[in-house]
C-alpha cells in the first residue's frame, strides 16, 4: 500500500525521516494515518524542523509520556537532539469528541494522556530488536486499538467533517470556502459549524492553510519560482496577497522561507 504523503514538515532533514503508515481496517474513521520518526544525532548536533501541522489532534506517545496536541493554526519548530522516538497518531476530525468539546479552545495546546498500559505497549514494540517495519507496525497498531476502542462509527456529522477535511486538504481545484461549500453540497454556515465542533479553525483557516502548505511545496521544489505565477496558480489577487499569508502563518516570507538550508 502506499505510504500517505504529508506537506506539514516544510524543512524535512534525512537525519530524522519520518515514516507514514496507513491506519489498520477498521480504524480509518478516526486515524488519518501515523507517523512515526527515530533518530541518533551525534552529540551537540540538532535536528530543527519547521512544521505546519494538521488543524486536527495528534495523539503523541514518546519514551517519557504520552500526550495529545491541539490542532494547530500556525507553524512551529520542532527541535530535536541527541537520540529518541515518536509515534504519532494523526486523528481525523471524527475522533475529536474522545479529546476535546471545544475544539477551538483546545488549539495550539497539549495535555499529558494518562494512559500506562498504552505508553508500555508502543514502548516495548518501538525498543523491540524487530525491524523498523514490524516495530512501526505493532506500535501503530497499538494506538488504533486503544482509539478505536473508545470511539463508536457511523456518526453522520462526524463523518461529514472527516469529508469536509479531506476534500479541502486533498482537492487541488478547492481553494476558497465557496468552492468547497459546493463540492460538499452545503452551505458556508454548515461548514463552520463542522468546523467548529470538530476542526477548531474556521473553513477559511483550512482553505488558507492549504494553500500556504502547496506554495511552500513549489518553493522547496523550485526556490526560485516566481511569486506572481504562484500566486496566480494558488487563487491569490496578487504576489503581495500571499506574501502577507505566507508571514502570517509561518513567519516568514516566501523567499525567506526559500533560502532555508535543507
Amino acid at each position: 500500500m502506499e505510504e500517505p504523503k504529508s506537506r506539514g514538515q516544510l524543512t524535512p532533514d534525512p537525519r530524522a525521516p519520518i515514516a507514514r503508515i496507513q491506519p489498520p481496517a477498521g480504524s480509518e474513521h478516526a486515524i488519518k494515518h501515523f507517523w512515526i520518526v527515530e533518530w541518533l544525532l551525534p552529540d551537540g548536533e540538532q535536528s530543527r524542523q519547521l512544521v505546519l501541522g494538521y488543524p486536527v489532534i495528534n495523539l503523541v506517545v514518546e519514551p517519557d509520556r504520552a500526550a495529545v496536541y491541539g490542532p494547530s493554526t500556525t507553524s512551529g519548530t520542532r527541535v530535536l537532539e541527541g537520540s529518541g522516538w515518536a509515534v504519532g497518531a494523526l486523528l481525523r476530525p471524527a475522533a475529536t469528541p474522545l479529546f476535546t468539546d471545544s475544539p477551538a479552545q483546545f488549539a495550539n495546546g497539549a495535555r499529558e494522556l494518562h494512559e500506562p498500559e498504552l505508553h508500555a505497549a508502543v514502548a516495548r514494540a518501538m525498543t523491540s530488536p524487530a525491524p523498523a517495519e514490524e516495530r512501526f507496525a505493532e506500535a501503530s497498531n497499538a494506538v488504533a486499538r486503544w482509539i478505536t476502542d473508545r470511539m463508536r462509527e457511523g456518526d453522520p456529522r462526524a463523518l461529514e467533517a472527516n469529508r469536509m477535511a479531506d476534500l479541502a486538504d486533498g482537492d487541488a481545484s478547492l481553494l476558497r470556502v465557496p468552492d468547497l461549500a459546493r463540492a460538499m453540497g452545503a452551505s458556508q454556515r454548515t461548514l463552520e459549524r463542522l468546523a467548529a465542533d470538530f476542526l477548531g479553525p474556521t473553513p477559511a483557516a483550512l482553505m488558507r492553510r492549504r494553500r500556504i502548505q502547496l506554495a511552500a511545496e513549489r518553493l522547496r521544489l523550485d526556490p526560485d519560482a516566481p511569486l506572481a505565477e504562484i500566486a496566480q496558480e494558488l487563487g491569490y489577487a496578487d504576489q503581495s496577497h500571499l506574501t502577507r499569508d505566507f508571514r502570517a502563518v509561518l513567519g516568514l516570507t516566501p523567499r525567506e522561507y526559500a533560502r532555508l538550508p535543507g
